[in-house]
C-alpha cells in the first residue's frame, strides 16, 4: 500500500497548459508545511494548494500557512501587492450648482445644438 498519493498525469498536464503554479511551493521549495492533520491517519499533509498562473505569482507579497485554531485544516493567507486602479473619470456634481458654471454650459448647448 502506497502512503503518498499523488496528483493525476491529467492534472500535471492541465497545470502545463494552463501555466498554472503551486504559489506556496515555488516560494518554499526546502520548506515542510502542512494543511491537514488526519486524526485517524495520525499525519500530517499539505492537500490545500493555490495554484495560479505565473502572471499572478509575480503580485504575491507573501504566501504563508497558518495555524489552524479548532480546525484540522491550517489556512493559508496571500499578501497581494498593491496596485493602482485606472479610475473612472466622474462629474463633479458640486460644480452644476455653480450659476457661473450652469450659465456657461446652457450657452455652450445652446451654440452646439
Amino acid at each position: 500500500k502506497q502512503s503518498r498519493k499523488i496528483l493525476s498525469k491529467s492534472f500535471f498536464k492541465m497545470t502545463d497548459e494552463l501555466n498554472l503554479k503551486d504559489a506556496w511551493r515555488e516560494r518554499n521549495t526546502k520548506n515542510r508545511q502542512y494543511t491537514l492533520y488526519s486524526n485517524r491517519h495520525l499525519s500530517w499533509s499539505r492537500i490545500d494548494m493555490k495554484w495560479m498562473s505565473t502572471e499572478l505569482t509575480t503580485n504575491i507579497l507573501e504566501i504563508d500557512i497558518e495555524a489552524g485554531i479548532q480546525t484540522d485544516h491550517n489556512p493559508m493567507t496571500i499578501k497581494w501587492k498593491g496596485q493602482r486602479k485606472r479610475s473612472r473619470w466622474t462629474l463633479n456634481n458640486t460644480i452644476l450648482k455653480e450659476k457661473d458654471f450652469t450659465q456657461k454650459m446652457e450657452k455652450e448647448l445652446d451654440f452646439f445644438f
